[in-house]
């Protein structure tokens, strides 16, 4: 069954044989008695509310440390498979944040839904985008190298997600050049669901090409007027002449 979770995602990675293997990252969490209005009083005493839903399950409220959640975002992680982990529990949930609300006086963070997701289940997910390599059109032509989307829509394994996509932009030979979504190669296993054709990196002029370009084609124009225009001269001068 695919699950369909519209979010970037990125892992916290070690690097091992020219591979990347994820490492899983645990945030303890409690079971919380407290909702509504009362849960300002966990805000004041340094712990954030929250929820777990998903999977035909019934919603949990839960309750963690704000240091430590901060301490997850802060490794970048917090948009990966989190493993959900109670004292009075004797297994993990592993689940996804689904949303963050903060304080929009103070930014700091005040409720988070975690869905929740199964390592070998298929999800929908948004995986960010790393350009590599060298476009010839920039090297060669002065062009300028356009970041057209930063993520890419795919559907893969929840064990499987990666940190991110390499784009290898070398392809991209000539002024105007375009990479579409279908030609980021994907890893086995991994279905595209953004539009194949969507544009994904450019090559662009710049401005001062284009306008040398403009100048080009006016001065041609120009020119063309001119050849055409010459004969016609001619004859009017033969005219008089007689």
């Amino acid at each position: 069954m695919t699950h369909f979770i519209l979010m970037e995602v990125c892992y916290i990675y070690v690097r091992e044989e020219h591979n990347y293997m994820a490492e899983q990252l645990e945030l303890e969490v409690s079971r919380r008695e407290i909702t509504g209005k009362a849960a300002k009083r966990l805000r004041k005493a340094g712990i954030i509310p929250a929820n777990i839903f998903g999977h035909q399950e019934a919603s949990q409220a839960v309750q963690m440390d704000a240091l430590a959640f901060e301490r997850l975002r802060r490794s970048h992680a917090s948009k990966g498979i989190i493993a959900l982990r109670m004292p009075d529990s004797t297994g993990v949930q592993t689940a996804l944040i689904r949303h963050v609300q903060h304080d929009p006086r103070t930014g700091r963070v005040i409720h988070v839904d975690f869905f929740r997701v199964s390592m070998n289940e298929r999800l929908n997910v948004k995986i960010a985008l790393r350009f590599v390599g060298e476009a010839p059109a920039v090297k060669n032509q002065n062009g300028v190298l356009l970041h057209l989307m930063d993520t890419l829509e795919v559907e893969c394994m929840a064990g499987d997600i990666p940190e991110y996509l390499e784009v290898d932009v070398a392809p991209l030979d000539e002024i105007d050049a375009l990479l579409h979504a279908e030609d980021v190669k994907l890893p086995a296993n991994f279905t595209l669901i953004t539009d194949p054709k969507e544009g994904v990196a450019k090559v662009a002029a710049t401005r001062a090409e284009k306008a040398e370009e403009a100048e080009a084609v006016e001065e041609a124009k120009e020119a063309a007027a001119a050849a055409a225009a010459a004969p016609a001269e001619e004859a009017a001068q033969g005219s008089a002449g007689e």
